[in-house]
């Protein structure tokens, strides 16, 4: 609730939003946080899969990915982007080059543009996701700190305000 009404926010929206201007934000200064494992993971490429890290290992690298080659097809990570408690390295990873396979095509954004909104897609908090008072304390102010606050990297709404007399209108009530 604010002075002017209620705020509806979409969680994964907001999320990806703020984690699509961070990579940027990565890519702009050099400067992305990462966490090293203290178990790395070993994970098995499918060819397109492989052909998609090869064309955007550099871009990975600078998102906080440490992969290094673990013969074949196999790839090691031993450091991975940090974007919230309950991030899937392993699965986020296998998405992201999933959607990057086969990406030759034109596109209006550049290469970096991207694999920002794929990633920031697919790591950040799902739709369903439980979020602590904290956690959504934080997400509201990370998402009043982006240049573009009201969409996600898609064109979706990120939030919703309804104003008191929109919602006294609506339940036809003062």
């Amino acid at each position: 609730e604010t002075e002017q009404g209620v705020v509806h926010i979409d969680q994964h929206s907001a999320h990806e939003r703020v984690l699509y201007e961070q990579f940027m934000h990565a890519f702009d200064t050099g400067a992305s946080p990462s966490q090293r494992l203290l178990f790395p993971l070993t994970v098995q490429l499918a060819p397109a899969e492989a052909e998609a890290l090869d064309a955007h290992r550099d871009l990975l690298q600078s998102l906080g990915y440490e992969i290094g080659e673990f013969g074949g097809q196999t790839l090691i990570v031993h450091s991975v982007p940090a974007p919230h408690p309950r991030f899937d390295a392993e699965r986020c990873l296998r998405d992201t080059l999933a959607s990057l396979t086969g990406d030759r095509g034109a596109a209006t954004a550049t290469r970096h543009q991207r694999l920002a909104s794929t990633v920031a897609c697919k790591a950040a908090v799902k739709a369903g996701d439980a979020l602590s008072p904290a956690e959504m304390r934080a997400l509201f102010i990370a998402l009043h700190g982006c240049r573009l606050p009201a969409h996600d990297v898609h064109g979706r709404q990120a939030f919703v305000q309804l104003s008191w007399d929109e919602l006294e209108r609506r339940f036809g009530r003062r």
